[in-house]
């Protein structure tokens, strides 16, 4: 969420009288109400929000007398012009007759985006205070009783001396001071138990600056406001702290959040950098998150972000950690012992959430800063920390990873594929190009399967690995599989011209296609359109679909051959679940994944390759006693070739073989 929905939430239905106001020029537009400032200020002619809203704006003094409305109209503007607000007025509230007693006291608060709006909150003082009172006696032992008992945290130290004059239970409760409050005393001593003359400096240098974060001691951080005012004939600073901390914190964790983060982060890096060492800035990501609420709840869920917030405590002690949202966390700290640290916080995790796959993904940003960074600096590192940690997160291998360029053009290439993809399929950048299949006993053409290339215009032509992941991770995968179908069968009389009209073509089918949509039906319907015999028509089903819903899978393969098509396994042996698949679905053959091959030359470039061998003709032998033919992908030597015939595997598909090409390129022998 932005800084103003975090704004608008915590306002829109607050009990308090609260409004958040914007000055365009010399004008003051409301932008925002609580529902407790409607309840305590509407009219009788006002039912809702909307029409209290137009009063505020057309005649925001309507029901202020004369006197106060000059007063409050002089406060505002230079309340407006950057000082706090702070006044006692009278206002007839609702259907009242009489004056009723309001005390306003207002903020400014600086919006993510730099947008500077103004916070005033608003208390109904009658029931509270007195009935005859001067507007500017704030000091008066009934208005200190009613401060007594607010939920406002409130303290008053003297400007020339920093002398306490008052503190509420509220704020004694979130300072947690050293000592017993005293009149008279100084706040360090109060704060501390010593003196220390830095304390009133930072809060004077606070004064009339809305927001800011006050540290007392090491690690203990309070969102307050700091306005000048008088206690008595004294001058004062009054410090104040509402429920504005929840901008500053997360409530679950207690970590600060990510606004905080951002304000706090010059601070740290230079202290980092004071003692010698490096800044790096590591995003945390809890992978599996989801899945673990779904199966424990969102309370275990809960606990585990409240462990994980604890740990990074513990690991990093002297870092600066925060919660940006969900389960997504953000660190600042010495760049040192960074893979220790992150591997035994992946560990307690994985201890704490045992029975799951919950895994620990982290990407570390550690590049150049220069002296004084700015925010748009600090953004851009975090921002580097979230694309090395986004590199890794479908592989289970590898639990962090550096930024460095390769990241960057990985993630560039990533926007370019999701920002130009329709473009590609409307205007035919990514086209089919064919690889044949070959008979290893005869030798001869038994296919072709078709693949997805992306010629682009301004970046030429596109690897596969550049964009099937891309697509793949964002569920787009589906339309290129429906395009592919699409184009084999509009090039097929192209293909008849060739020669090559009674050739079969293949096309693969991947798992989210079965989460949109009638997969038969598409096919089905594709190549009726364009008269194209069933028979001529191979599914490549990959084998990670066979792992989710087999009910459902099975039911489109029995389609398929009804229908007349063929139905091959693709990928056979890339998944845990083969086995059990192949006992399960009819498919009429299995593709065995390059790897066997790769296995086969690793081992051959080390030995003779026969337990490689023996491998392959085992896997081969059992699709042969389950009445099932074989293919294997990733030939690219003559001898890888000849094992294939003398394993029994008929189907051949490699480099060696033939290349992928588009149908103008392929030569008919």
């Amino acid at each position: 969420m932005t800084d103003w929905e975090i704004l608008n939430a915590g306002i829109e239905h607050a009990e308090h009288a609260i409004a958040v106001y914007q000055f365009e020029g010399k004008r003051k537009r409301v932008v925002c109400v609580s529902d407790g400032m409607f309840c305590m200020m509407r009219g009788a002619d006002e039912a809702d929000k909307p029409a209290f809203l137009r009063r505020l704006e057309s005649d925001r003094y309507r029901n202020v007398p004369t006197e106060d409305a000059r007063i409050l109209t002089e406060e505002v503007r230079r309340f407006a012009s950057g000082g706090g607000l702070d006044i006692v007025y009278r206002e007839t509230l609702g259907r009242n007759s009489g004056s009723t007693l309001i005390h306003a006291v207002g903020h400014h608060h600086v919006l993510d985006d730099g947008e500077r709006v103004l916070i005033v909150e608003y208390a109904d003082l009658t029931a509270a205070a007195w009935t005859q009172v001067q507007p500017r006696k704030p000091c008066e032992q009934s208005l200190q009783s009613f401060l007594d008992q607010s939920d406002l945290a409130l303290l008053a130290v003297t400007k020339d001396r920093g002398e306490l004059r008052y503190c509420n239970a509220r704020m004694k409760s979130l300072l947690k001071p050293a000592r017993d409050f005293c009149v008279g005393e100084s706040v360090s001593q109060w704060l501390l138990g010593w003196e220390d003359a830095d304390i009133l400096e930072r809060i004077a240098a606070m004064d009339g600056r809305g927001n800011q974060l006050f540290c007392a001691r090491e690690g203990e951080d309070l969102a307050v406001r700091v306005n000048s005012g008088t206690w008595g004939d004294e001058a004062v600073y009054c410090i104040q702290s509402d429920p504005w901390s929840e901008l500053f914190f997360d409530a679950l964790t207690g970590l600060p959040n990510l606004s905080t983060f951002y304000r706090k982060a010059p601070g740290e890096i230079g202290r980092i950098r004071k003692r010698g060492k490096s800044p790096a800035f590591v995003y945390v990501n809890f992978f599996g998150m989801k899945a673990y609420n779904a199966r424990f709840g969102m309370e275990e869920g809960d606990r585990i972000l409240k462990a994980a917030a604890g740990e990074l405590r513990h690991l990093f002690p002297n870092a600066l950690c925060c919660r940006i949202s969900d389960d997504h966390f953000l660190v600042l700290a010495e760049d040192r012992d960074l893979e220790e640290r992150l591997a035994d916080l992946a560990r307690q995790v994985q201890r704490r959430a045992s029975g799951s796959v919950l895994q620990l993904k982290a990407g570390v940003y550690d590049g150049a800063l220069s002296n004084k960074p700015s925010q748009e600096e600090i953004s851009r590192a975090c921002d580097g920390a979230r694309l090395a940690c986004g590199q890794i997160r479908e592989n289970a291998r590898r639990s962090w990873c550096r930024y460095d360029t390769d990241v960057q053009e990985q993630f560039q290439k990533k926007t370019y594929v999701l920002a130009n993809y329709r473009t590609a399929l409307k205007e035919h950048w990514i086209r089919v190009y064919y690889q044949p299949l070959y008979d290893t006993q005869t030798g001869k053409l038994a296919g072709f399967e078709c693949l997805a290339r992306w010629q682009d215009p301004n970046r030429g032509l596109l690897s596969p690995a550049d964009f099937i992941p891309v697509l793949e991770q964002h569920h787009l995968i589906g339309l290129l599989d429906q395009y592919i179908v699409e184009q084999a069968c509009r090039e097929a009389p192209l293909r008849a011209q060739k020669g090559l009209g009674q050739v079969p073509v293949s096309f693969n089918i991947s798992r989210d296609d079965f989460d949109y949509g009638d997969v038969y039906e598409n096919v089905k319907s594709t190549a009726d359109r364009y008269h194209i015999p069933h028979e001529l028509l191979i599914a490549e089903i990959t084998e990670s679909a066979f792992s989710r819903d087999s009910d459902g899978i099975r039911e489109q393969i029995r389609r398929f051959h009804e229908g007349g098509f063929q139905v091959w396994m693709d990928d056979f042996g890339s998944e845990y679940s083969s086995l059990g698949n192949l006992q399960n679905l009819d498919v009429n053959l299995i593709k065995l994944d390059i790897r066997f091959l790769h296995a086969y030359a690793q081992e051959r470039r080390n030995g003779d390759g026969t337990r490689s061998a023996a491998l392959l003709q085992a896997v081969v032998g059992m699709a042969r006693a389950l009445h099932l033919n074989t293919l294997c992908e990733g030939v690219e030597t003559r001898e890888q070739l000849e094992l294939l015939r003398q394993v029994g595997c008929r189907g051949a598909q490699g480099y060696f073989l033939g290349r992928p090409a588009p149908l103008e390129q392929i030569q008919v022998e």
